[in-house]
């Protein structure tokens, strides 16, 4: 197996927080399972996001990052017939990053900030590892 390709069956962790000034006309949950390969993998949180402007409809998702392209494609297209913003956080190991989303963004520049957070948050995972095996290729 590729380096990518065990990359994209790696599990990351997404908090998705939309933003709702009004009472959306489907929302976000309802809209990403529509498509059957999240349903098992996308779910409500417990609770709020705790920001400001922020609603409570916290979504959590666990799942490959060979899925986050088309998790990504539904989320751009939600916000942009909501007119809203949402707030991605993405957790892969220890690094955690936040994106935000709204009508102005690309889904293929989220994938694109997503992949390069967990590439440095893969790097940073490895860098132990080789200093315990003593490899030379880690500086």
């Amino acid at each position: 197996m590729t380096d990518t390709a065990a990359a994209a069956r790696l599990p990351v962790r997404l908090t998705i927080s939309p933003r709702q000034r009004q009472s959306p006309s489907v929302d976000l949950l309802t809209w990403i399972h529509r498509r059957p390969e999240y349903r098992p993998v996308v779910r409500a949180a417990g609770g709020g996001g705790g920001r400001p402007g922020f609603s409570d409809a916290v979504i959590i998702a666990v799942l490959a990052q060979g899925l986050l392209p088309g998790l990504f494609n539904l989320l751009q297209s939600w916000v942009d017939q909501q007119r809203t913003e949402a707030s991605i956080r993405i957790q892969a190991g220890d690094t955690e990053v936040e994106l935000q989303v709204s009508g102005r963004t690309d889904s293929a520049r989220l994938l694109a900030q997503a992949t390069e957070a967990l590439r440095a948050a893969q790097a940073t995972e490895a860098l132990p590892a080789a200093r315990e095996s003593g490899s030379d290729a880690v500086d």
